[in-house]
């Protein structure tokens, strides 16, 4: 079950270095670009705005990259502790982020509605993310092209609960209820002290407040 957690670390980082190499690609085609304007146009005078057009483009990707690399940041510095404080609404975000590469890649949108003012717990980060990982991939491998995952969080009678649901063309049944007892869900769920529930249609997480680590 080790080696399977650090294939999703893996898969995690393998998505964001595609994410960054796509960034930088854009980048150096936009440079390329505006060393050829200035050869052409050497003679003309240069065009104002379409250089910042130019630049614009170079600002956005760099903003893309920073910003997912903050999120990889996160994700790689909680691991240095099994027990932390930490915002439930923070690791979804985060996860959603690092899958978004994944779920491109299969024409899967996310739709996040995390409800604000969420208190804090403690609980080790790494098992939640991989936890939940491993149930947002289950929903997008039973997903046509063009769906969506929508991912709300709400908190309940001393339980956070995440609730994912699909919309869209389903390709098979993603009831996690089967493998969720004795599977590696199971295992990391009972880690976690939380309980999972999955009706067909929606797949519900409930964490404790101050949830178990082992």
């Amino acid at each position: 079950m080790k080696d399977l957690r650090m294939s999703f670390i893996g898969r995690i980082i393998s998505s964001y270095t595609h994410e960054v190499k796509n960034y930088l690609a854009i980048i150096k085609e936009t440079n390329g670009l505006m060393k050829d304007v200035v050869e052409i146009k050497k003679s003309r005078g240069l065009d104002e705005k379409q250089f910042l057009g130019f630049m614009g483009c170079i600002d956005e990707q760099v903003g893309r990259a920073t910003a997912i690399t903050d999120y990889l940041y996160r994700f790689a510095h909680r691991m240095e502790d099994d027990r932390v404080a930490v915002h439930i609404n923070d690791l979804v975000d985060e996860l959603v982020a690092l899958m978004s590469r994944l779920a491109y890649r299969k024409r899967i949108s996310f739709d996040k509605m995390l409800r604000g003012g969420l208190p804090t717990t403690i609980l080790n980060p790494m098992l939640f993310h991989y936890l939940l990982f491993c149930l947002i991939e289950a929903k997008m491998l039973c997903l046509d092209k063009n769906g969506v995952i929508s991912i709300n969080t709400h908190f309940s009678d001393g339980y956070f609960c995440i609730t994912l649901a699909c919309e869209g063309g389903a390709l098979q049944s993603s009831d996690t209820t089967k493998t969720s007892d004795t599977g590696e869900i199971g295992v990391v769920a009972k880690e976690l002290g939380a309980v999972i529930s999955d009706n067909g249609s929606e797949t519900v997480i409930k964490v404790p407040a101050v949830a178990q680590v082992k």
